[in-house]
């Protein structure tokens, strides 16, 4: 089962009424004699508490009259309150579209009265909508702009659901590192303050991220966990999601009668609170059971039913799941054609959700701002010096005039004269005007690619990271400017991690033998902002052949990245022939099966585009070239070849691009060479920490006042 994300509204009026009494409120709000203030508080009691999630429809109809009732007061803290409740009502109906647009209007309202919990909260609430849309760019932009809001005013309750909205966003696209950071700072806040509502959610999260992991026994503890408070507290919309957990990880386990019970009990709770897209993800659930039973009819069955839910409401992740079953199903029962119609669908839907607008978006957002800015920039210099141009041009004609008018005409050159001073100091006022204008659109541009860095670095491992992994290391990484199209990328490959080992099977799919380390340094075409936005596909084909595809061989996954790169490229109506160059390691160490010492065995298995892989061994520095062909469009394409090498304590491998060996300087401005890198890299004597810190002195003096060429990158390893 997927994560789910609670529905963020807040606001002081309504804090402890989860226990209504619908006849005393209704007298409230009937009572004329009541003030307004009491009568709208007590509507809005009745729809959140009392309809909103049995009978939304009913609830967009009380939220209606509060509205209109608040209209008529002039109140317009509960004018936006009600638009929020009817906006809540649409989105659990599945209308994204309406729900999107009551809630900018209640956001408007919000910021006019100086809401800010409020403004917050809609925020998170346009948030879950594009989420459940799987428009990953903007849900993130959401949640993030509302997480800045709840800081500012202190509200650890808004930041703790904040934190775990976002979590799930890198839970969806296989991040489980920082989801399972987010998650776990998510539950440590609401512990903290007793919130009882999140810390059931950020148990389910939890859970769903220790099935991602394989541990199947501490998925299902923290889904009791959460059980246990929501059935104490009779939370049906929390227990509906945890129920339908716990069914997830009896599927896991091959219990699918059980995984079937559970389903059902989760389904009977959705189908009473009208939650339209929650009843159509357990009839997945449902489905994907009858399936693997070999129930093929009725996992048709369910699973048609809930694809046409998953299409009412635009929830692109549960359509693309409900697809595949069904294209799994029709194709053994024999109906092809239905069969294909769903496999286009599945991969359509699949290529909405894993496309580059999710992963890349953001960085593509920052990037097209600086275009925009530069252009800007660029038409405001080109007409400063039209202005300039056009008034030599009048003075000119000025003193041609004047010279053949002569003494007769002295006065009315004298008036020219002073007019077009008059002139000159408005032009040039308007002229130092412009100048700053572009020196306040310079530092914007500056800014805007500074945080575009900021976002690029997101793609790179984290030093913990790669120090916990490979603790005698170190990474020497210049960028050119401020983004970069060199990249390095490092993951940790568990057996128990794969999700799924009888699918990869089934695909014929590289299997893993053991853990596995994978590091790679990758240097893409161009450098700077084109280099950045060709490192994040690059970066993200990489990511989807060891994650997706289940590939660790060194080769195996160049050849998939490289299918990948060249798939999303061909989207473009241009020919693009970008790419990248790249040396890839995967290290293994086991235990000596001769059982002559307890020393581990490293293996290293590796491949390369262009880039060789340089390995020290008895004081010596080898080679191993690699393939001659980049990541990306070539004639002639082969397989990339994995070269398997097998070191010992106190060797050492070198990962490098070729920015370091191209770099012009020195006293006669030439290139640094491989030949003197090589040499330096010999240095057995020095630590890892003082190779880079040699590699960076040298650097910097040979480059002197030159401009850099390239972008640098050089990972040194010692084992």
């Amino acid at each position: 089962m997927k994560l789910f994300l609670s529905i963020l509204f807040f606001f002081n009026a309504l804090a402890g009424t989860a226990q209504v009494n619908l006849d005393s409120l209704l007298k409230v709000w009937n009572n004329p004699q009541e003030s307004d203030t009491n009568r709208i508080k007590s509507m809005a009691v009745i729809v959140l508490h009392g309809y909103l999630y049995s009978k939304p429809d009913s609830a967009f109809y009380y939220a209606h009259l509060q509205y209109d009732y608040s209209l008529k007061k002039g109140l317009k803290k509960y004018q936006a309150i009600a638009l929020s409740l009817q906006g809540i009502t649409l989105a659990m109906r599945g209308n994204n579209a309406k729900a999107i647009d009551y809630y900018l209007k209640a956001l408007k309202l919000f910021e006019e009265i100086g809401n800010k919990k409020n403004v917050a909260s809609t925020f998170n609430n346009i948030g879950l909508v594009y989420n459940e849309q799987a428009n990953y760019v903007k849900a993130i932009d959401y949640y993030s702009r509302g997480l800045k809001i709840q800081e500012e005013i202190g509200d650890t309750r808004g930041v703790a659901i904040s934190l775990g909205n976002i979590g799930l966003i890198y839970y969806t696209l296989a991040d489980y590192e920082k989801a399972l950071s987010y998650d776990t700072l998510s539950l440590r806040l609401s512990i903290e303050i007793g919130y009882e509502q999140n810390i059931t959610l950020c148990y389910n999260n939890l859970g769903a991220l220790y099935k991602s992991y394989g541990d199947l026994v501490k998925a299902k503890e923290y889904y009791e966990q959460a059980l246990k408070i929501q059935e104490s507290g009779k939370d049906k919309i929390g227990a509906a999601l945890t129920i339908g957990n716990i069914g997830g990880v009896y599927s896991s386990q091959g219990d699918y009668a059980k995984a079937i019970e559970y389903y059902n009990k989760s389904l009977k709770l959705r189908e009473e609170m009208g939650d339209k897209i929650g009843v159509g993800s357990t009839l997945i659930g449902i489905g994907d059971m009858y399936q693997k039973k070999g129930d093929l009819l009725k996992a048709i069955s369910y699973c048609k039913k809930a694809l046409s839910i998953a299409q009412e409401v635009g929830a692109a992740a549960d359509a693309k799941t409900a697809s595949g079953i069904l294209f799994e199903s029709f194709q053994k029962t024999g109906q092809f054609k239905e069969a294909l119609e769903m496999h286009k669908l599945y991969i359509l839907m699949r290529d909405s959700i894993l496309s580059n607008e999710n992963k890349q978006g953001m960085m593509k957002q920052e990037m097209q701002y600086a275009y925009e800015k530069q252009k800007a920039l660029d038409e405001k210099e080109h007409d400063n010096e039209m202005a300039i141009s056009h008034e030599k041009e009048q003075k000119q004609k000025i003193i041609s005039y004047s010279t053949a008018g002569g003494l007769v005409l002295v006065m009315l050159f004298a008036f020219f004269v002073f007019t077009r001073l008059r002139i000159t100091a408005k032009q040039k006022k308007l002229i130092e005007e412009q100048k700053n204008l572009v020196e306040v659109k310079q530092k914007e541009i500056l800014d805007s690619i500074t945080y575009a860095k900021r976002l690029q670095e997101a793609i790179l491992p984290p030093d913990n990271f790669v120090k916990e992994h490979l603790p005698e290391s170190f990474i020497f990484y210049k960028p050119k400017d401020i983004v970069a199209g060199d990249f390095y990328w490092m993951e940790k490959i568990s057996w128990e991690e794969t999700e799924s080992r009888r699918q990869l099977e089934k695909n014929n799919c590289q299997l893993p033998t053991a853990d596995c380390i994978l590091i790679a340094v990758a240097d893409c075409t161009g450098h700077g902002v084109p280099g950045a936005m060709v490192s994040l596909v690059c970066s993200n084909a990489l990511n989807r052949s060891v994650h997706e595809f289940g590939i660790t061989d060194p080769g195996k996954i160049l050849d998939k990245t490289r299918e990948l790169v060249l798939e999303t490229f061909a989207k473009s109506d241009t020919d693009v022939k970008d790419g990248m160059d790249i040396s890839l390691a995967a290290i293994t160490k086991s235990k000596d099966v001769n059982q002559k010492s307890t020393e581990e065995l490293t293996t290293l298995y590796w491949a390369g585009a262009n880039n060789s892989l340089w390995y020290l061994q008895n004081s010596e520095i080898k080679e191993i070239k690699a393939n001659k062909q980049p990541i990306g469009k070539t004639e002639h394409p082969k397989p990339f070849t994995t070269h398997t090498l097998e070191l010992k304590k106190g060797d050492s491998i070198f990962l490098f691009t070729d920015g370091f060996a191209d770099q012009f300087g020195g006293e006669k401005g030439k290139k640094f060479k491989y030949k003197p890198l090589k040499e330096m890299l010999q240095n057995e004597s020095l630590s890892p920490a003082q190779q880079k810190e040699n590699l960076v002195t040298i650097f910097n003096a040979w480059k002197g006042n030159l401009e850099q060429v390239d972008d640098v990158c050089v990972i040194g390893i010692r084992f």
